[in-house]
C-alpha cells in the first residue's frame, strides 16, 4: 500500500430515437488554446478563482460529480434488504456448483495428465491461457445510439429511478428508426460517444473532493499493476504522486517496490520521504494550469530534452550536438544514427523554429510514445547512405550545407599588433582565480611612512 505523508507546514493554507446531437469541440488537448490565447488569460485566471482543479482551467470541460442518491424510505429499505438475502443465496449456490465442477475437472486433468504423460499444470495452462492486456474497441453504433437514447430518457431523472442498460438496449432494438439512419446520422452518433468518453478520460474534475478520490483510486490501481509487474518480471519501479497547487487537497503519495527505499538512502543519502517534499515544493510553485504546461515554449524545451537524450544514449557523446542542417551528414554518415519516425506534416527543423502549438504538441507525442526515435544503422546500411551521398556529390548537389558568411565578410580588418614571447605566455596563461578578484574585494594593506626617522635622532630629543 502507498506511504501517505504529512502535507507540509508551508502548505496548509487556504420512446422514439432522438435527432442525432450536435458536434461540440473536442476536449482533447490537441484542441487547446493557442500560445497567445493562454498567455493573454494566464494573468486574468491567477488573479480570479484558484480554488480546484477546474476553476483553474476554465477553457477544459468539466466532468459532473455524482449526484447522491435520495435516501430510502423503511419500506424500500426492506424491499433491498429481501433482494440482498435473495441474491446472496444464489450466489452461495453459484459458488458451490462452481467447487463440485472444479473438483470434478481437476479429477479428469490428473488422468489426462497420466494418460499423455504430462504435468496437470502443463494442461491447466493450456486451458486458461488467456491475456491481461487489451486495446480498447472502437465504438459501435449500437452502443453510441444507446448512449443517446440514455442522454434522452434518464437526464432529468434522479438515481434510483433511472432506465438500465438492458431497458435502453431493448428500445433502441425495437425502435423502427434505427433501420433508417443515414451514414452522416450514424457518424454523427458514433462522434458524440467518442466526445462523451473523452470527456470522461481528459475532462477536470469539478471540485477538490473529486480530484482527491480520482487520485486514491488511481493510485491503488498504480500501486496495484506495480507489483504485479514486480512479481511477473522482477522490476523495480518507484512512484511519486503529489499534488500541484496549494488549494488542492490531494494527499502526496511514494510507493517502492521491494526494497527501492534503500536506493535513495544508500546512492543520495536522504530519506525518500525528502524527495516527496521537495517534489511536492517543486510542483506547487510552478502554479501552472493545463494550457500553461503546454505552452508552445514548454513544449519546445520538452522535444529538445527529448531528441537530446535519445541521441546521447545511442552514440554515447556527451558533447554532442543535433545538426538539423546537416543532419544527413553531421549525423547520420558521422555516427551512424538516424532518427525515425518524425511525424508526417512537422519540418524536419529545430524545435525551436517550430511555430504552431499543434505541430509542437505531435513531435512531443510521438516522442513520449516512442514512435518517434533514434536508431542505429546496421553496417550494410551506413555505406548505402555514404554511397547515396557520394552519388548526390557527383551529381554537382550541395550535400553539406557551408556555414553562414559572417556580415563583415570581404571587409578588411585591423590586425593586431604581433606580441612578444613573454607576452604570448601570460595571454595563454590561464588567469587564476584569486588574480580575478576585483579590486574592492581585496583587502587593504597597511601603508608604510615615506619617511622613518631613526631611533638616534629620537633619543636625542
Amino acid at each position: 500500500m502507498p506511504t501517505n505523508l504529512p502535507l507540509l507546514p508551508g502548505f496548509i493554507a487556504r420512446s422514439s430515437l432522438p435527432d442525432p446531437p450536435t458536434r461540440t469541440p473536442s476536449p482533447h488537448p490537441s484542441e487547446a488554446l493557442t500560445p497567445n490565447q493562454s498567455a493573454n488569460c494566464a494573468g486574468p485566471l491567477r488573479e480570479g478563482n484558484s480554488s480546484t482543479w477546474a476553476a483553474r482551467n476554465p477553457t477544459r470541460p468539466v466532468i459532473r460529480p455524482r449526484t447522491p442518491p435520495p435516501r430510502l424510505t423503511d419500506a424500500q429499505k426492506a424491499s433491498r434488504k429481501i433482494k440482498r438475502d435473495q441474491k446472496r443465496e444464489a450466489t452461495k449456490s453459484l459458488h458451490d456448483g462452481i467447487s463440485e465442477y472444479l473438483d470434478e475437472q481437476r479429477v479428469k486433468i490428473e488422468v489426462l495428465a497420466r494418460t499423455h504423460n504430462v504435468t496437470p499444470k502443463h494442461i491447466n495452462d493450456i486451458i486458461s491461457v488467456h491475456t491481461n492486456y487489451h486495446n480498447s474497441h472502437k465504438p459501435r453504433l449500437i452502443n453510441a445510439l444507446i448512449h443517446a437514447k440514455a442522454k434522452e430518457l434518464n437526464a432529468d431523472k434522479p438515481a434510483g429511478s433511472r432506465y438500465t442498460l438492458a431497458e435502453l438496449r431493448e428500445m433502441v432494438t425495437n425502435d423502427p428508426q434505427m433501420n433508417k439512419l443515414t451514414e452522416e446520422e450514424k457518424a454523427s452518433y458514433i462522434e458524440a460517444l467518442n466526445e462523451h468518453r473523452d470527456k470522461k478520460a481528459l475532462g477536470v474534475r469539478a471540485n477538490n473532493s473529486a480530484a482527491a478520490r480520482d487520485v486514491v483510486a488511481t493510485t491503488e490501481r498504480l500501486v496495484k499493476e506495480l507489483d504485479d509487474l514486480r512479481v511477473r518480471t522482477g522490476i523495480y519501479a518507484t512512484l511519486f504522486v503529489v499534488r500541484g497547487h496549494i488549494n488542492d487537497t490531494i494527499q502526496s503519495t511514494m510507493h517502492g517496490t521491494d526494497n527501492t527505499e534503500d536506493f535513495w538512502e544508500d546512492v543520495y543519502e536522504h530519506p525518500m520521504a525528502d524527495f516527496l517534499r521537495q517534489y511536492e515544493q517543486w510542483a506547487c510553485t510552478q502554479d501552472q494550469n493545463l494550457n500553461e504546461r503546454e505552452s508552445l515554449e514548454a513544449m519546445r524545451k520538452q522535444v529538445r530534452k527529448m531528441i537530446f537524450r535519445g541521441l546521447f544514449a545511442v552514440t554515447g557523446k556527451k558533447d554532442i550536438a543535433m545538426n538539423y542542417h546537416n543532419y544527413e551528414t553531421a549525423i547520420v554518415e558521422t555516427y551512424g544514427v538516424r532518427l525515425v519516425g518524425w511525424p508526417h506534416g512537422v519540418n524536419f527543423i529545430s524545435p525551436s523554429n517550430i511555430g504552431t502549438v499543434g505541430d509542437i504538441r505531435k513531435l512531443r507525442d510521438a516522442l513520449k510514445s516512442r514512435i518517434c526515435y533514434w536508431t542505429v544503422l546496421s553496417p550494410e546500411e551506413v555505406k548505402s547512405h555514404a554511397a547515396e551521398l557520394n552519388t548526390r556529390r557527383l551529381a554537382g548537389e550541395i550535400v553539406r550545407k557551408p556555414r553562414k558568411k559572417r556580415s563583415d565578410s570581404g571587409v578588411p580588418r585591423k590586425r593586431k599588433a604581433p606580441a612578444t614571447a613573454g607576452q604570448a605566455g601570460q595571454e595563454n596563461q590561464r588567469v587564476s582565480k584569486k588574480a580575478k578578484r576585483t579590486a574592492p574585494q581585496l583587502r587593504q594593506a597597511p601603508k608604510s611612512s615615506e619617511v622613518v626617522e631613526s631611533s638616534d635622532g629620537l633619543e636625542d630629543e
